[in-house]
């Protein structure tokens, strides 16, 4: 009820609401109804804030999350609908996820592995393999394959002829922070070939599960459409400005 309590009051002081529910056997849940792209870290911020209130002595660990993201032409901003983030608590001293060494780094081999899933997972994801790419994001996420079924038409919703996904790898992360577990993570760009879309803005972050395997940690991409700039007459910065967050 105290945590309620400072939500709405921050609403009222003209923040974005956050709520806090727990979740059954699984923790807590944080949601947002609607923010403005450039709302996006100071709502993580506050939530990073409510959930250490909630877990106390424990540590917190941030799991699946979700939202919509839609483009305001009118504002030229990018809003964010249905926000969800789930957080649970956890014994470090019983935690049996460990970090890699600080100074750890990639040889070819998972240089490689890394970069032959990110590839796999973008090709199901142009051709629609929902289950195959369910099956591919980490468990903890609980992703389905009616939800990767979107994510899929979304990715494809503004293509006007044949093109091809490319993963672009442009760094490793060790022990980030801000990720639901320590470890290696890879992030790779995402690339669009196809007509119709103009860029791409954001990308995968694949998690380390041991030597040469992985899976999805996160994936937060937006296409953006051709029409921006030929229905809308969009310009490079206001372009640009729809990848902010």
């Amino acid at each position: 009820m105290a945590v309620m309590a400072l939500a709405l009051l921050a609403a009222a002081a003209g923040q974005p609401e956050i709520k806090v529910a727990p979740v059954p056997g699984k923790g807590f849940v944080a949601t947002v109804a609607v923010i403005d792209a450039d709302q996006y870290d100071p709502v993580i911020d506050r939530i990073k804030v409510l959930a250490t209130q909630r877990c106390g002595a424990l540590k917190v660990r941030f799991g699946r999350y979700y939202f919509d993201n839609q483009i305001d032409v009118d504002r030229g901003v990018t809003v964010i609908k249905d926000f969800r983030q789930n957080f649970s608590c956890y014994d470090p001293a019983t935690d049996p996820y460990k970090p890699v060494p600080i100074d750890w780094t990639a040889n070819a081999v998972e240089i490689g592995a890394a970069t032959q899933f990110a590839t796999r997972f973008l090709n199901n994801l142009d051709r629609g393999n929902s289950a195959t790419l369910a099956g591919m994001m980490d468990p903890a996420l609980e992703a389905t394959p009616d939800e990767m079924a979107r994510f899929s038409k979304e990715a494809k919703m503004h293509q006007t002829g044949a093109g091809q996904f490319t993963a672009r790898l442009d760094g490793w992360l060790n022990n980030p922070e801000d990720a639901a577990y320590p470890g290696a993570y890879a992030y790779f760009a995402v690339l669009s070939s196809h007509p119709g879309i103009v860029g791409t803005c954001g990308g995968l972050l694949l998690y380390r599960v041991r030597t040469g395997v992985y899976n999805v940690s996160q994936y937060d991409v937006r296409y953006v459409s051709q029409a921006l700039i030929d229905e809308a007459g969009y310009s490079d910065e206001e372009l640009n400005r729809l990848c902010q967050r």
